[in-house]
């Protein structure tokens, strides 16, 4: 019987757990147009936050591209 060695992939972990950001970010998905709440000027405004879930999503889609073609990348190297 062949042993097989276990390896640690972190980079696939990386970008697994980065999947798994974006699903919950697409899950609760926010919208400033559904914002029911009157703005203060001392509270983060709702386009804000929508803003920044954005820019969250777009690097969490970055390290999962980056981190499952670098892992497939050195899969077939080696």
């Amino acid at each position: 019987m062949a042993k097989r060695e276990i390896k640690n992939n972190s980079l696939a972990m990386i970008a697994t757990v980065a999947l798994v950001g974006m699903l919950a970010s697409a899950i609760g998905f926010f919208s400033p147009d559904y914002c029911t709440v009157a703005q203060q000027d001392d509270w983060t405004s709702c386009q804000a936050i929508a803003d920044q879930r954005a820019i969250g999503t777009i690097v969490l889609f970055i390290s999962c591209l980056i981190g499952f073609t670098l892992s497939l990348s050195r899969r077939r190297k080696g």
